[in-house]
């Protein structure tokens, strides 16, 4: 702070200051048996109104019945000083004397303390000693900026920080709390610009506003609501009008329908002029909806980017920060919105309110959101026991107001209870409220809606391959050739066609897809009508497209940029190279060959399903006509294929490797962890987090699990799984640990037991008694013989031992390509890959019969990884020569690694995955279908070394840590199953199967 500020005179405005003696941070230590309680922003005013009267008669309520000594914190905005400039804290007290009387008592019992914190709408508290010392007066009480709780428990000493959080908001952050001149735009919002507003009617509860981030919104929705959609009635008047003018031709047209046997009677007449009616009614209707919608999004967005972050994300943030530096938690207010999120071994908690709040709601039919008064009161208590225990209390009750439109349309639950009841807990939890998970919410759209396609496409097959009603027909024909309902029957079964290849692409939500569905269908109810007047499959294509729609927000998924071009470009020259082969054929090979373009005409016609033009050639005709369709089906086939093809990441050049090894290094606990370094595996950043991933056919492999802090797990994942979302990928997660599958089963995806992994105890090792006889064997033998293993850092290794170890490589390696995506790191000898471990096994070379170490060579050596989960090093390569050695060489190197880990204090060194390990073992039980599956399981190992893997590692006594498949989707799908939008997840399953680590990579055979 400056000398100016500190002596409080304020060179940069007019205003009185001085020093009011609020310290930055208070510090309160509370010992076992002590509550602490914190309420905040209770926005009291000089004028008591019933929600404040009735707030603080139970806040005055809860003080006096309190037992035992505590800590009560009013977290910031008690006293409203932003608002008005003619109320005070003397008057605000005064005005409200249950409260004000309770706190004073509260505060003069001993061991008992009041804080008072800084907000934003009472930061005069920092800098006007004259309505500080009201405060400190009127309740006892304390001031501070912030203030850090600290509870003795059972586990320790637990820290909680308090503040009121809008520091955290940009729109209402200080640079220094303490200069009364500084105005931060949501204060030159409410001081300047709202107030000129106060007369208008539509605006009432402006200064309520529980988010005062959404006032961009809060007045665009009550300018839709209140100020254009009640005028719609005068819509009325052009609809008469339309009517007017169409009931001539719609007579005309019923008339000379009713000419004809079997046509509908007056009553079916009269139900398709309100049904053209109701058309017209939806179609202005739904433009003005549509527009107005619009203008919302576009008005409210507009303003809003100079707007901080109305919600708690920021305050989450910073208290997983806090949480990973050894805080029990953080609590805020500011944004009206109370919440308890469990973060790891901490927690996060905003109080919410106290005070009358306007809250925006979603409305129905996709109008703008409504914004409706309600009445708020919740707080948190804290006591410390053998843990700290943290609850939140909340009660709420709707406030009359708002228009008869609003209230109609409004999606919110209805509020009675005002009394505040216990909504959450921690460390019992779960977080609260429970977010809908939008993914979640948008897949089942997509379903719905690739289902509604498919049954659309199925529609408009059918209708094609039908005869309209005779009826319909005849009248059609009156207005137009036979040609014309002929060609529309044709791509009527284009349309259907398009629309089941068009069914895949929906059910990932892309938006190339959408587009083209919606323009489908809209052709379909024009095709059906000219087909045949077939009104129900044109109504069946209009709801659905009306669904798609309505359902917009759930396809925006990306497709392939760079496929569209090349997919229409490959269709247009395989198309015209089609129709050029096909009108040599007919010219040379027709007979009474017709002109040129006759020819042209007639096989560009066959080609897309016509088949009005005739060739003289009946034969030719007969053999020419379904080849060209079907070719014509295989162009539209590839076209979709095209069309909808996933986002193909391009080759990735590690640039993000430096970033990634800084997060493994920070946060990489797991034995798997380190192989997310792999040179062909993309990274996806969040927060301090990384996940990652490779492509594979449309298939997001993730490998291992996402890594970073603790308290980030959750929204790690959901992050990228909205991004993989937007690229139209299909998630599979490839070799899960446990403590990841409440994260994954949390957002809708299916865990699959795919095996263990080995991890052996080096304390607890030995190769006493008899369970270990062959292993102490193998290993003697080898030392007996002469071999050694030393242990080096292979990314300092020497220019000939490299060249020799890559020898023994060439000479072991099973295939050309390297396997293992998720438990190997794919490349040697790096310098970059530090902290790594290399064992190199030396015997004796030829003719050194006495194991002399100068005659010596490299005949095996494994690699390992770091793995700080386990306290040690994790298997990546084992490799051996295959010259002429005793058996067990392997076995010696794994034995020599474990004491030497030993000697360095570490506990854990990981080695292989035994795939399916625990039905082979027969733990999963003894029914008829585990003895198939391991029966079958045992028939693979031949090739597979599937069960010698498992019993190999055996043989070292390990811990088993099991690995588990995972993979997107809530329901199973079994054969036969027909809904085209829940087969996609499960056939694209075993792809994964391809990425598991061969065991003849692990396990040389000896």
């Amino acid at each position: 702070m400056t000398d100016a500020a500190a002596s409080g005179a304020c060179p940069s405005c007019e205003h009185p200051s001085s020093d009011a003696g609020v310290p930055d941070l208070i510090e309160v230590d509370l010992d076992a048996g002590t509550r602490a309680l914190v309420v905040s922003d209770l926005h009291l005013e000089k004028d008591p109104t019933r929600s404040s009267t009735s707030v603080t008669t139970e806040l005055g309520a809860v003080l006096d019945d309190w037992e035992g000594p505590g800590v009560v914190v009013f977290a910031g905005d008690m006293i409203e000083l932003l608002a008005t400039t003619a109320n005070s804290p003397q008057r605000a007290l005064a005005a409200h004397p249950r409260l004000a009387s309770a706190a004073a008592r509260f505060a003069a019992t001993p061991g008992r303390r009041v804080i008072c914190l800084v907000g934003n709408h009472d930061a005069q508290l920092a800098w006007d000693r004259r309505a500080a010392g009201q405060l400190r007066e009127g309740i006892g009480a304390e001031l501070a900026l912030a203030a850090e709780l600290r509870f003795e428990t059972g586990r320790g000493r637990r820290r909680v920080r308090v503040e009121h959080g809008h520091q955290l908001d940009p729109a209402n952050s200080f640079v220094d709390p303490r200069n009364p001149g500084e105005t931060p735009f949501g204060h030159h919002l409410v001081r300047e610009v709202l107030p000129n507003l106060k007369d208008q009617a539509w605006l009432q509860g402006w200064a309520d506003l529980a988010d005062a981030g959404r006032m961009p919104a809060f007045v665009t929705s009550r300018l839709a609501y209140r100020g254009v959609l009640r005028h719609l009635w005068w819509l009325l008047v052009p609809l008469a009008l339309a009517l007017a003018v169409k009931l001539p031709l719609l007579y005309t047209l019923l008339a000379d329908l009713g000419n004809h046997s079997g046509a509908p009677a007056w009553s079916g007449r009269i139900l398709m002029v309100a049904g053209a009616v109701v058309a017209d009614v939806v179609l202005v209707g739904g433009g003005l909806v549509l527009v107005a919608r619009r203008a919302w999004r576009a008005v409210s967005g507009m303003l809003e980017a100079t707007r901080g972050h109305g919600n708690n994300d920021a305050a989450r943030a910073l208290a997983g920060r806090l949480v990973a530096e050894g805080y029990a938690g953080l609590i805020t207010g500011h944004t009206h919105r109370p919440e308890l999120s469990l973060l790891g071994d901490g927690f996060y908690v905003n109080t919410g309110c106290g005070s009358e709040a306007v809250a925006e709601w979603p409305s129905r039919l996709g109008l703008p959101s409504v914004f409706l008064a309600h009445r708020q009161l919740s707080w948190v208590e804290l006591e410390p026991g053998a843990d700290l225990h943290v609850r939140l209390f909340q009660g709420r009750r709707d406030l009359p107001g708002g228009t008869r439109l609003e209230r109609l349309l409004a999606r919110r639950p209805k509020m009675t209870d005002a009394r505040p009841e216990l909504v959450a807990t921690y460390p019992q939890g779960p977080s609260w409220p429970q977010v809908a998970d939008p993914l979640a919410r948008d897949r089942r759209r997509r379903r719905i809606a690739a289902a509604a396609i498919a049954v659309a496409g199925l529609v408009d097959l059918t209708s094609a391959f039908t005869a309209p009603l005779r009826f319909r027909l005849q009248a059609l024909l009156r207005l137009m050739p036979l040609a014309v309902p002929e060609a529309a029957g044709a791509l009527t079964a284009l349309c259907g066609l398009a629309l089941l290849i068009l069914a895949r692409g929906v059910r990932r939500g892309q938006r190339r897809a959408w587009r083209i569905s919606l323009t489908l269908l809209a052709a379909s109810v024009v095709l059906h009508l000219t087909k045949g007047v077939d009104l129900e499959e044109a109504v069946v294509a209009a709801v659905v497209g009306l669904y798609l729609l309505r359902q917009r927000r759930a396809f925006r998924c990306q497709s392939e940029p760079a496929s569209l071009g090349r997919g229409l470009l490959a269709v247009a020259g395989a198309a015209s190279g089609v129709i050029v082969l096909g009108t040599l054929v007919v010219k040379v090979a027709g007979g009474a060959a017709p002109s040129a373009g006759q020819a042209v005409m007639a096989v560009a016609q066959r080609l897309v399903g016509l088949n009005g033009r005739r060739l003289p050639d009946r034969p030719l005709d007969d053999f020419l006509t379904p080849a060209l369709g079907a070719v014509g089906v295989g162009l539209l086939a590839y076209a979709g294929w095209a069309l909808l093809r996933p986002v193909v990441a391009g080759r990735h050049g590690g640039q993000d490797l430096p970033r990634a090894r800084e997060v493994v290094a920070a946060h990489g606990r797991d034995t798997l962890a380190y192989f997310a370094l792999r040179s062909d595996k993309r990274h996806f950043f969040w927060g301090d987090g990384v996940v990652a991933y490779a492509l594979y056919g449309g298939v997001c492999l993730v490998s291992p699990d996402p890594i970073g802090p603790v308290t980030e797990r959750e929204r790690l994942w959901e992050e990228f799984r909205r991004f993989a979302d937007h690229q139209s990928w299909t998630i599979a997660v490839l070799g899960a640990g446990e403590e990841w599958l409440p994260v994954y089963r949390k957002a809708a995806m299916n865990c699959r037991y795919v095996g263990d992994e080995a991890v052996v105890n080096c304390q607890r090792f030995n190769l006493d008694g008899g369970r270990s006889k062959g292993l102490r064997q193998a290993v003697n033998r080898i030392a007996r013989n002469g071999y050694r293993v030393d242990f080096h850092d292979p990314a300092t290794l020497g220019p000939e031992l490299r060249e020799s170890l890559l020898e023994v490589m060439t000479k072991s390696r099973r295939g050309d390509v390297e396997r293992g995506f998720s438990m190997t790191l794919g490349r040697v000898f790096e310098p970059d890959d530090t902290g790594l471990l290399l064992a190199v096994c030396w015997g004796p070379g030829p003719g050194a019969e006495d194991g002399s170490e100068a005659a010596s060579r490299p005949v095996a050596f494994c690699q390992f990884v770091p793995a700080p989960g386990i306290d040690g090093y994790s298997l990546d390569l084992m490799r051996r020569d295959d010259g002429e050695h005793p058996n067990g060489i392997t076995d010696f190197v794994v034995v020599e690694t474990i004491r030497h880990l030993r000697q360095l204090g570490l506990s854990g060194l990981g080695l292989n995955f035994a795939t399916m390990r625990a039905v082979i073992a027969g733990e999963f039980g003894d029914g008829l279908g585990q003895r198939s599956q391991r029966w079958l399981l045992r028939q693979m190992s031949d090739s597979m070394q599937i069960e010698s893997l498992w019993r190999f590692a055996a043989k070292f006594d390990p811990d088993w840590q099991p690995r588990y498949a995972v993979y997107d989707g809530s329901e199973h799908v079994l054969p036969g199953a027909i809904a085209v939008a829940r087969a996609e997840s499960f056939w694209e399953l075993p792809v994964i199967g391809r990425f598991f680590k061969p065991a003849g990579d692990r396990v040389p055979v000896p």
